[in-house]
């Protein structure tokens, strides 16, 4: 950003913000000032900041002749409101002397900026464009020039990195925390959009769990927008992990909330909307196919088709995939620990799993076992395995988490 349109822009706030606020009839002048000069709006945003730190003060940038027309500028701004009040009236005597210009000079500059408005009809409260005086309509924009002040548009530039969310004022129950919360974000602003205050928060960090807060308070809201590195993105799927994240922080071990162990339902990826437990009634266990194996092709193995199994995996968190207790690489490191093929017949860890109807690509299993002198005779079909009992998990868990350089006790403790 060039400096010098950033000073330029600030000078100008700073003498028409000296009485304490912006009207908006100001911000809209100055709005058209900066479009006639043809700078950018996050100038404007940036020389605006400078001005809010409460530690800027006046800077003559450029050349003389750009020096004098910036003092002009704020001149027009400031008489806006038909005055210039002592604090303004100071700051521009030091402007003026800043850049050399004598108290005759100055005065005759004042004469002439109140000479100009007292001739002119009413300016447009939206574009800023001064109007014949028995308009009733703006010539330009063709805005209600009798229109309250407050309907003015006050557009504010959407930061292009961090996460940033929207809203506007709301009469829910929920709004005043969440503009507290918006207030304390490292950038805030606020604007008229639609004759509503919209208020702007963005978390620069990226991290969505510095906006998460705010996200929970909005719920209910309506008028809610949400940015992520500038781009407009969908509320209810960023954010459709926040109930799950709340949940946990509630837990007594928030570990083994993410593992399932308060439902009784293990899985092997720490993340329960996964849908994928371990356990001997599990479908994902079915993705694979048969494969004849052994001297003689009589044995039967199963594979694993791992590929499928991350997709279904993928597909299914990928909703949540912004929770920042979603641990991929954990993903990877239980797909690498599955062994790849299973023999349900020589494995104490491993069994068929059992479908009394055909499907696609089972096998008919006949198993025959005697008891007290008798035999009996079982048959079904196998359309994949199915695990016996959490040894396998433990091992794959214990050895993901020492890889991951992670302590496995919370494993140890919740394989209990």
């Amino acid at each position: 950003m060039p400096p010098e349109d950033i000073n330029l822009l600030a000078n100008v706030i700073q003498i028409a913000q000296a009485d304490g606020k912006l009207t908006k009839v100001e911000q809209s002048i100055i709005e058209t000032f900066r479009k006639d000069l043809g700078i950018k709006k996050g100038e404007l945003s940036a020389a605006q900041k400078l001005v809010d730190s409460g530690s800027y003060t006046i800077k003559p940038v450029g050349s003389f002749s750009n020096q004098v027309r910036n003092l002009e500028l704020a001149l027009r701004v400031a008489y806006s409101d038909g005055d210039l009040g002592p604090v303004e009236s100071e700051m521009v005597s030091s402007f003026a002397a800043a850049i050399g210009l004598s108290k005759e000079q100055l005065e005759r500059m004042i004469t002439e900026t109140i000479a100009k408005a007292s001739t002119c009809g009413p300016r447009c409260s939206s574009c800023g464009v001064e109007n014949s005086a028995d308009s009733k309509f703006c010539s330009k924009c063709g805005n209600n020039l009798s229109a309250p002040e407050s309907e003015v548009e006050a557009i504010y530039e959407i930061p292009r990195s961090g996460i940033t969310i929207e809203f506007a004022e709301s009469t829910g129950a929920s709004y005043p925390k969440a503009l507290a919360l918006a207030k304390s974000a490292s950038v805030f602003n606020q604007g008229i959009k639609g004759k509503k205050t919209w208020h702007m928060a963005n978390f620069p960090s990226g991290n969505i769990t510095d906006a998460l807060p705010l996200a929970e308070a909005l719920i209910g809201l309506r008028n809610r927008v949400l940015y992520i590195n500038g781009q407009e993105q969908p509320w209810d799927e960023v954010f459709s992990f926040a109930w799950c994240f709340t949940e946990r922080a509630k837990a007594y071990r928030p570990v083994e909330y993410c593992f399932g162990k308060d439902e009784n339902r293990i899985n092997p990826w720490g993340c329960r909307l996964t849908r994928m437990e371990w356990s001997e009634w599990a479908n994902w266990f079915c993705l694979g196919q048969w494969e004849k194996s052994g001297l003689m092709s009589k044995k039967l193995q199963w594979r694993f088709d791992k590929n499928r199994i991350k997709h279904e995996l993928s597909t299914n968190v990928y909703r949540y995939r912004y929770c920042p207790h979603l641990n991929t690489t954990l993903f990877d490191l239980v797909l690498k620990g599955i062994p790849d093929v299973v023999v349900p017949l020589e494995s104490p860890d491993w069994d068929y799993h059992q479908s009394y109807t055909e499907v696609p690509g089972a096998v008919k299993v006949v198993q025959t076992e005697r008891n007290s002198g008798m035999t009996f005779t079982n048959e079904f079909w196998a359309d994949g395995v199915r695990p016996k009992g959490i040894k396998v998990l433990a091992n794959i868990l214990i050895n993901a988490f020492v890889e991951m350089k992670h302590d496995p006790g919370p494993i140890r403790a919740l394989l209990k």
